[in-house]
């Protein structure tokens, strides 16, 4: 969806992903609609990221969690490394992958909270959208260059028609999303469920809730720069503002149990309960969802099914 928005808008794009999705692009174009506009468009393609090794501006990583190390070290055995990297994921750890394979002088990270579906191979939707793609260095004093980056990176994709923000620190924006996620994911991937239908179902929601409150307390322990003093504040924000536009979306953890495929949960609620075990912070919610979450990839199924 970005690399066909931002091509729509005169950027010049490579696309690297899976088979049916590149051999359709390539053959068709590649056709982006929904809530940010419609482009269709051709650009060049690729499946495999080892044998690219031109000096692109930026690598916009929006793979999975789980391979995150792969692309990392696939890059890093470029001979012109990409001038700046920038991680569009969900969960916790990936713009420190990247760091620690690329160096972090040149990574970003990135806040993505809209919602998109493959419709078809070369057809890209997006559902909804929440808030502007937040992006900026992590958790440190930006370089000028890497907040000068930052900044034409988001001029970029509002242009394209995805709105877009630099902020100082991107820490506390990707803690705000995997709070977003936390219970939102799992619940809705575990009962094949919408956002709105778990938030609407009373003990799916006080499990939501508890989620959240748990995930809050871990930040805080931290010491990340939250928005909110408390966890009810967040989660005022949360389903006042942050839920009613997204609660038709299905997660992507229930399109990856679905599909057999593995999810991110290691990198959503795996995290907290790994930082909440480094602070001395309990997080039962989180270690029963990751628990389900496991059993449910195990056992390929359909959760909706049974």
């Amino acid at each position: 969806m970005i690399g066909g928005l931002l091509a729509g808008a005169g950027s010049q794009v490579t696309l690297v992903g899976r088979e049916p999705h590149m051999s359709a692009i390539a053959r068709d174009g590649l056709e982006v609609s929904g809530v940010f506009g419609t482009v269709h468009v051709h650009v060049p393609t690729a499946t495999d990221l080892g044998l690219l090794d031109e000096p692109f501006d930026l690598a916009l990583v929006t793979v999975k969690s789980h391979a995150t190390e792969e692309v990392a070290a696939t890059l890093a055995r470029w001979r012109s490394r990409p001038r700046g990297v920038v991680s569009l994921q969900n969960g916790l750890g990936n713009v420190e992958a990247l760091g620690r394979a690329l160096g972090a002088e040149r990574v970003l990270g990135a806040r993505v909270i809209f919602g998109a579906v493959l419709a078809a191979p070369g057809r890209a939707v997006v559902t909804v959208n929440a808030q502007p793609v937040a992006i900026g260095p992590p958790g440190r004093p930006a370089s000028p260059d890497l907040a000068q980056a930052a900044e034409r990176l988001a001029a970029l994709l509002a242009g394209a028609g995805i709105p877009a923000e630099p902020v100082a620190d991107i820490e506390p924006v990707l803690w705000e999303k995997v709070l977003y996620n936390c219970g939102l994911n799992p619940l809705g991937a575990l009962h094949g469920l919408s956002y709105g239908e778990v938030a609407s179902t009373p003990g799916l929601r006080a499990e939501l809730d508890r989620a959240i409150e748990e995930g809050f307390r871990v930040a805080q322990a931290a010491g990340v720069n939250l928005s909110w003093p408390d966890a009810q504040g967040y989660l005022r924000h949360f389903h006042a503002r942050l839920l009613p536009p997204t609660a038709a979306h299905h997660s992507s953890m229930r399109q990856d149990l679905e599909a057999g495929r593995k999810t991110e949960i290691d990198a959503i609620n795996g995290a907290i309960v790994r930082a909440g075990a480094r602070l001395g912070i309990a997080t039962p919610v989180h270690a029963e969802l990751v628990r389900a979450v496991r059993a449910a990839e195990a056992r390929g199924q359909d959760p909706g099914r049974g």
